[in-house]
């Protein structure tokens, strides 16, 4: 065992096991001449279980280290370095395969300008779902099942069916003239 200060040393992140939970690291001064460098433990912040979520972590990120009791055998892997100048500026992103957001009662998301969502597939499971829009657009075809319910106008610039009966190009038989009704479109 070699001890060092407790302070935070510089490293560079050479590969990140997500089973273990463990990095291979390289470390200024610690592994030189070492390309596989040694085994880091993680640090996590405090709500990130790490039995519950993980981290994704890539090779070749810049980090801060410390040593478990000033233990250089026992490097624990704390922050990313910052880079200062040509960093993303305005934006959050978090990048892992997949997200979960776990909510026991509500989640909220504004936002002054855009929401925007694009997968291959979105599903939305509710009791119950209310839009409110000055104007809606849907761009796709639409197979609807169940009662819809409408108040107000509903226009369409080719046609509708009802039925299987086209409202713009169905025949009415049985046509009478003057005031009589006809029979039912066929």
């Amino acid at each position: 065992m070699t001890v060092i200060s407790p302070y935070f040393h510089p490293a560079k992140l050479i590969s990140y096991d997500k089973i273990k939970r463990t990095a291979k690291v390289g470390i200024v001064g610690l592994t030189d001449g070492v390309p596989e460098g040694i085994t880091a433990m993680l640090a996590y912040p405090i709500g990130d279980d790490d039995l519950d979520t993980e981290r994704e972590l890539k090779a070749g990120a810049d980090i801060w280290v410390f040593f478990e009791q000033g233990d250089t055998s026992m490097p624990v892997i704390a922050f990313y370095r910052r880079h200062g100048e040509g960093a993303v500026v305005d934006t959050r992103r978090i990048r892992q395969e997949n997200i979960e957001l776990l909510a026991r009662a509500q989640i909220t998301l504004s936002a002054a300008n855009l929401i925007a969502m694009s997968a291959q597939s979105v599903t939305i499971d509710a009791q119950s779902m209310t839009i409110n829009a000055d104007n809606l657009s849907i761009n796709a075809a639409i197979n609807h099942s169940g009662d819809q319910n409408t108040s107000g106008t509903i226009t369409a610039s080719n046609d509708v069916n009802g039925g299987g009966i086209s409202l713009k190009g169905h025949m009415h038989s049985g046509v009478r003239s003057g005031s009589s009704n006809s029979g039912p479109p066929h």
